[in-house]
């Protein structure tokens, strides 16, 4: 990922449509499976600038958050958002001990690594899960809706449903939750995507939008986010899952 895009990210988490609406997606999945308590230990896999370790944090209740960013850029951000909880690593050799933590998210970063790589951070955010723990896990959906925003942010691959599906139960995870998510607002966003690529253009979509649109954008998404407690979406922008490493 270009470094621009940490700084950019920082500016924009707290309020941009579209981290406002995937954080009430997240929490509308989450949510019936793992209540706040303080006991909980949470990984946050390529966590970026910190800022969803914060958000972790005071949803569940518990200080015990820790994240891994392989990139520098990144954690140049730590400080600013006030955490001592982060390290340099890699999503595929984290750097923690083995049945650790009792939930490991991950959003939107195996699909920048090589298949390979990505197969292997799935195995070792299993190998850091207790037994029982979970797994939330977010990815862009799609290899045909690839556009300017892929070459800022250095996507490798994009998955559909079924594909991560697979990778989560072909490493012993058991399925809770999968479906599609930022749905409502797919129609909108496909020809903007696809004439992005037809101009060769090669900016980011992190960037903000007029205060009007960002209202109406973010209330979209926190109506999918009520519709998601009861429905599983056929398609969308993205694909996620909810899964729990087995039991012994």
């Amino acid at each position: 990922m270009r470094h621009e895009e940490y700084r950019a990210m920082f500016e924009l988490e707290d309020h941009l449509w579209w981290y406002r609406g995937m954080r009430a997606v997240t929490a509308s999945i989450l949510d019936p499976h793992l209540p706040a308590r303080p006991d909980l230990r949470v990984l946050d896999i390529g966590c970026g600038t910190g800022y969803s370790l914060q958000w972790l944090r005071k949803k569940l209740g518990t200080r015990a958050t820790f994240g891994v960013d392989i990139s520098p850029h990144a954690s140049a951000f730590w400080k600013e958002h006030g955490l001592n909880t982060a390290a340099i690593g890699s999503a595929h050799q984290v750097p923690l001990a083995s049945e650790t933590f009792d939930l490991v998210t991950c959003f939107d970063v195996i699909y920048q690594l090589p298949s390979a790589d990505a197969e292997t951070a799935i195995v070792e955010m299993h190998r850091v899960l207790k037994p029982g723990g979970l797994l939330f896990i977010r990815e862009p959906a799609y290899e045909w809706m690839r556009g300017g925003h892929d070459i800022a942010v250095g996507t490798d691959h994009r998955y559909t449903l079924r594909r991560l599906k697979r990778a989560l139960t072909d490493h012993d995870f058991a399925l809770k939750r999968a479906t599609y998510a930022n749905s409502l607002l797919f129609g909108a966003a496909v020809p903007h995507r696809l004439v992005s690529r037809w101009r060769g253009s090669v900016e980011s979509d992190v960037k903000p939008v007029a205060p009007w649109l960002n209202t109406g954008l973010a209330a979209a998404l926190k109506l999918e986010a009520l519709l998601i407690t009861r429905l599983s979406f056929p398609f969308g922008l993205s694909v996620t899952a909810l899964a729990q490493k087995k039991a012994r």
